[in-house]
């Protein structure tokens, strides 16, 4: 969705989120609070390990997990089995500012966080006196 003033524009996308290699997410839906809440699972890649070169998580040798980037992410975005909405925005948010820096209208466009909850917002500024809000929300794919 998307809404446009005088001097400013407003965007609101879906992000959806795709659990990475070896991993898989379902949707808690128990009654208890909290409610609908993503659940991240370990999955085996024995079969397909050799051929994409990927290490299985499910049966890495000696109980051990690698601490490879893909661990890496779930640690840092789950809190026990399941994505914390919180951590998961902060981590996009942190990802989206640091490529803005790398394109080539960042010369011409302040993109600036704000503080942010279950969601990612952001504010860009331009040099003609245009602000645009940004407000993306996240989507787990099952």
């Amino acid at each position: 969705a998307w809404s446009v003033q005088e001097s400013s524009t407003a965007y609101h996308p879906l992000v959806i989120l795709r659990p990475p290699p070896g991993h898989s997410f379902s949707v808690d839906s128990t009654k208890q609070p909290p409610a609908r809440r993503v659940r991240v699972a370990l999955e085996c890649l024995c079969s397909g390990e050799q051929l994409l070169g990927q290490m299985c998580f499910l049966h890495a040798s000696g109980g051990q997990l690698p601490r490879d980037q893909h661990w890496y992410l779930l640690d840092t975005l789950c809190t026990g089995s399941y994505l914390d909405a919180e951590k998961v925005a902060r981590w996009v948010q942190t990802l989206v500012a640091s490529a803005w820096l790398l394109l080539p209208h960042s010369l011409h466009c302040q993109l600036t966080a704000l503080p942010c909850g279950k969601s990612c917002r952001f504010q860009l500024s331009g040099t003609s006196g245009l602000q645009i809000s940004l407000e993306m929300a996240l989507a787990a794919q099952q």
